[in-house]
């Protein structure tokens, strides 16, 4: 859909100009390039990886058309020798990375790219553009999942969507939990759900909230779902609805819900709630929408539960109420919210299998040379640590020190009886894909991020000061590092 068509120019100037010279020199070397961050989004715990198929599906056909080469040879930059080549040029490097819905952590790299250096450099901003925003999406998802507990989430986000990013944000809310989504054609292209009931302006359209609720079931009685907030939610909305849920019955259908759009949303669920299920109706579905992030719904959930602290019965009522309830998020989730881009990079590490290093006076932005490994800890089926290390190394064991990448002085024995799993699979090889497609859906990256969530301890999913994941570098990756920043340092 998206990146199965040429697409070379899908990338900065400096990528092309690095390539002439590259080109010119006749520097042919094999390049390693990792894509990482250095940062959770969101002041996070966590992040989800997404976007790997996308960018697989990119570089397996990344290409430059006649009209691309046209285009470069206007602006006098390029000689006619590096235009051919370009031409010419398809990807045929290797891809090592994660599992589309890992969860991933600063540092560790969700992909290493590696073969000729024009190649691998030609594709660094279009990687960036598509894994970046893939993965941003996707941990803002699982961050509002999260926090509705047994409630389900759908994207809401079209509307607001910065142009085209809405194909690939809907993918990105499915692989962080998302149950469905507004966008009809986003709904077509991955195969899943489409949900929606009608406007405010449905409801105006008539001349009483009831004409336009028995209408609407008219035309839909097998999906019927109603906005109740156009008026008043719980003296109008509500006793008009029951009516329409009561005559649907007679005709041997169902109401699926109702949705409120404004108002103080967690004591409206609850009362909205009672009054349905006190009508016969406990099976109701109850949707919200309205700006909402996974603040606002942490707080929603929070409330409900409160409210039923002291009341044997209304805590049940409530506890019901939190089950039936539905969450349509649009601008926050499609968007980032507050984060409007995750800061991942794209760093050469190894020429020829030879390790590179970046040095900066930031601490933060040295990078970790070499074609490396990486292994995730666990102890008793909870993720403990990541650990990245030398291509040549063995798995890291118990008693072995690991070392912070940042900060010298600080470094973590491992425990006994730990379970170490590699994180890194080859994924292309020869420019070819080696995964099947199936294994690549969201469906198959959304069960796996719940499953890996599950193996998160909850203290990093904190939405406020989450505790601070382990990931560090083996001895023999520590001290390289080390040295070779004594070595460019002087």
């Amino acid at each position: 859909m998206f990146y199965e068509k040429d697409r070379g120019l899908f990338t900065d100037l400096y990528q092309l100009t690095m390539g002439q010279g590259y080109y010119d020199l006749d520097i042919k070397k094999d390049a390693t390039f990792d894509l990482f961050f250095r940062l959770n989004p969101f002041d996070g715990g966590y992040t989800i990886a997404c976007g790997i198929p996308l960018a697989l599906e990119y570089l397996s056909n990344v290409k430059f058309s006649e009209s691309d080469i046209n285009y470069l040879r206007e602006q006098k930059m390029f000689s006619e020798e590096f235009l051919e080549y370009l031409l010419k040029l398809r990807f045929t490097g290797k891809v090592e990375g994660v599992k589309e819905g890992s969860i991933i952590f600063p540092y560790t790299p969700i992909l290493s790219v590696t073969g000729p250096i024009i190649e691998t450099q030609l594709v660094e901003t279009a990687l960036l553009n598509i894994i970046n925003y893939s993965t941003l999406i996707a941990t803002k998802a699982a961050r509002i999942v999260n926090a509705a507990k047994a409630g389900r989430i759908i994207e809401f986000g079209l509307r607001r969507a910065q142009g085209d990013s809405a194909y690939i944000g809907v993918r990105a809310a499915l692989v962080g939990g998302c149950i469905g989504t507004s966008f009809v054609q986003g709904g077509k292209i991955w195969d899943c759900p489409i949900v929606g009931t009608q406007a405010h302006s449905w409801v105006q359209a008539f001349n009483s909230e009831l004409e336009s609720f028995r209408s609407y079931a008219e035309v839909f009685p097998d999906k019927c779902l109603l906005l109740i907030d156009t008026y008043d939610v719980l003296k109008s909305g509500v006793p008009h609805a029951i009516k329409v849920a009561e005559s649907l019955r007679e005709r041997g259908k169902d109401i699926l819900g109702v949705r409120i759009d404004s108002g103080d949303l967690a004591y409206l669920s609850v009362e909205v709630y009672r009054e349905f299920k006190r009508a016969g109706f406990p099976n109701i579905s109850i949707v919200l929408s309205n700006e909402l992030d996974e603040f606002t719904i942490n707080a929603i959930v929070q409330q409900i539960v409160e409210r039923g602290n002291n009341d044997t019965e209304e805590k049940i009522l409530c506890n019901e109420t939190i089950s039936r309830l539905t969450y349509g998020v649009g601008t926050k989730l499609i968007t980032g919210g507050q984060q409007g881009a995750l800061g991942g990079v794209y760093k050469l590490v190894a020429l020829n299998g030879e390790p590179r290093i970046k040095v900066s006076e930031n601490i933060t932005k040295t990078i970790n040379p070499g074609v490396k490994k990486v292994w995730r800890i666990s102890d008793d089926g909870k993720f403990l640590a990541d650990v990245i290390g030398l291509e040549e190394e063995k798995e890291p064991s118990t008693g072995e020190w690991i070392h912070h990448p940042i900060e010298q002085l600080k470094k973590y024995q491992l425990p006994q009886n730990i379970q170490v799993e590699p994180l890194h699979d080859l994924i292309m090889k020869d420019g070819r894909i080696l995964t099947d497609e199936k294994s690549y859906s969201w469906r198959a990256a959304q069960a796996f991020c719940k499953n890996q969530l599950s193996n998160l301890d909850s203290t990093y999913k904190r939405l406020l000061n989450p505790h601070i994941y382990k990931v560090s570098l083996t001895k023999k990756l520590y001290d390289l590092k080390i040295n070779m920043i004594k070595q460019f340092s002087r």
